[in-house]
């Protein structure tokens, strides 16, 4: 297997590059609506750049990594039948993950933030948000769906206070003005 294949094939490359891309492109957003606003306050823009700064730098660390590892892969390669290097892949992390269960996951998980903010302009954000993490937390992570349904009003309840009522930052509303 060359190495161009085993990158392609685990799809974590391209995953941690668009990622950093994201993150990027918030900094660079967030910097639009000032970091800081009279008086040396937090301005609307600081959450964008430090989070979105955050993404992209943690997601170019993985990204370095997961290039390291499939070189190494790739260099370490031996010439098998298949069903030998499928046996491979079924190492399983921590979890009890696959490889390929933690791609796919990492996939889903990039489609349902994709989702999640084409919703927000329907619904707004805190309820755009609190689906995505209960989703993500019951079909993704397997959890029970009381458990992530606790866990989305919290995180529900802990961005309105920060922004809305700490910040008096506006979230994006939506259609129906939630």
């Amino acid at each position: 297997m060359t190495r161009h294949l085993s990158l392609a094939r685990s799809g974590e490359v391209l995953v941690y590059l668009l990622l950093t891309v994201v993150g990027l492109v918030a900094v660079v957003m967030g910097r639009g609506y000032g970091i800081t606003i009279e008086g040396g306050r937090v301005g609307p823009g600081m959450v964008p750049v430090v989070a979105g700064g955050s993404v992209a730098v943690l997601s170019a660390i993985l990204l370095a990594q997961a290039v390291r590892r499939a070189a190494a892969e790739a260099l370490d390669a031996v010439p098998v039948l298949d069903s030998v290097q499928d046996a491979d892949d079924q190492e399983t992390d921590i979890f009890g993950r696959t490889e390929k269960e933690r791609v796919r996951q990492l996939w889903t998980v990039f489609g349902l933030l994709l989702a999640t903010l084409f919703l927000v302009t329907w619904v707004g954000f805190l309820i755009a948000f609190g689906l995505f993490i209960f989703v993500v937390s019951t079909f993704v992570e397997k959890r029970k769906p009381l458990g992530s349904a606790l866990v989305a009003v919290a995180a529900c309840t802990f961005i309105y206070l920060v922004f809305e009522l700490f910040l008096r930052v506006p979230l994006p509303q939506g259609l129906l003005g939630v």
